[in-house]
Order: structure tokens, then C-alpha cells, then sequence
């Protein structure tokens, strides 16, 4: 049964998918027409130039942003995950650390 219940919730979001892109493409094309009837651009030419010039740079900023790798991953010193036995010794509290009792010199 739940298998009907998910097949019927992506059905939902496929109509809602569906409906958000028709009404993306009708405010371009709105867009587009009141950009050629107000004299924005000097022809049909010049509107698709200008919009090709700003997918390319749209598809450039987002392959940008995709494309950072995760920061802050390398590991120096001897830095290791702790153990079974040490996970649950530092849950009770009964951990040694060797740092706790040094003084460092300024």
C-alpha cells in the first residue's frame, strides 16, 4: 500500500512541476513581448541575442556554483576516529586527554 501512496504523492509533484514550468514560459513569453511592443529591443534579433548572451552566463554562474568540492577536509597531524572502546569510555567520561594538564609557555 505505501508503494500506491508514493507513486500517487510523485504524480503530485509531477503535475505541480508541469504547471510551474507552463507558467514560467508564459511570463517569458509575456516578458518577451512586452520588451518588443514597449521597444526595448530594435527586433526580434536583438531580444534572442541579448537572451542567448544571458543563459550563457546564467549556465556559467551555476556551473560555477556546482562544481566547489567540499572545504576543510584535509586532515593534519595524527587525527583518526576514535574506537569503539574510546567512544564509549569518553560517554562515561572516563577519558585522558594529554592536552588537559600541559601548561603552555606564552
Amino acid at each position: 500500500m505505501p508503494i500506491v501512496r508514493r507513486f500517487g504523492a510523485d504524480k503530485k509533484i509531477d503535475r505541480l512541476s508541469i504547471i510551474l514550468v507552463v507558467m514560467l514560459a508564459a511570463l517569458a513569453f509575456g516578458g518577451a513581448y512586452a520588451a518588443l511592443h514597449f521597444g526595448w529591443f530594435g527586433s526580434p534579433w536583438a531580444l534572442a541575442g541579448w537572451l542567448v548572451v544571458g543563459v550563457a552566463f546564467l549556465a556559467a554562474g551555476l556551473g560555477i556554483q556546482a562544481s566547489t568540492g567540499p572545504r576543510n577536509t584535509n586532515v593534519h597531524g595524527a587525527a583518526r576516529p576514535a574506537s569503539e572502546s574510546e567512544a564509549q569510555a569518553s560517554a562515561r567520561g572516563q577519558t585522558k586527554s594529554p592536552l588537559r594538564d600541559q601548561t603552555f609557555s606564552d
